[in-house]
């Protein structure tokens, strides 16, 4: 009788060869959660020795803290709260948070030109343009031909 030879022989030695795996798998499986029976039957014996309360059964079940939650902080408005020229150390002051993000406060509001940093670390507000002035500018820009 020939033997099987190629990729079928190879497919079911793997098959079988992961068979026995599981096996051996579940039957470890199988012995640990008995340990794990008596070990906890154990704990509950000397929990009643030393007179300790009996911990919950998952750990899903102890609710957790509930965490104070802020409301989001307006950037717009503590703008408008400020004198016309300022420092970030004031920025701070009004928001409470971190040089970090007033920093990333002060660029935002750069970007924005809502703002500009004067050459002695002062920021002074800007009056915003009319947006249909922008709007006209844009499209002159656009209309320019190129040269």
């Amino acid at each position: 009788m020939p033997r099987k030879s190629g990729p079928q022989s190879l497919l079911a030695s793997l098959k079988q060869q992961g068979a026995k795996a599981l096996a051996a798998l579940r039957q470890e499986i199988t012995r640990r959660e008995q340990e794990l029976v008596v070990l906890k039957t154990e704990e509950e014996r000397w929990k009643e020795v030393v007179g300790a309360q009996p911990r919950a059964t998952t750990a899903a079940s102890t609710p957790k803290p509930a965490t104070k939650k802020r409301p989001r902080l307006d950037w717009d408005t503590v703008l408008s709260q400020l004198p016309a020229t300022f420092i970030a150390q004031e920025v701070k002051q009004k928001t409470h948070k971190p040089m970090g993000q007033v920093y990333a406060g002060l660029s935002r509001w750069e970007e924005d030109r809502k703002v500009k940093k004067n050459p002695n670390g002062k920021y002074q507000k800007i009056s915003a343009p009319l947006p249909s002035l922008q709007k006209e500018t844009n499209a002159q820009a656009k209309k320019k031909p190129a040269a």
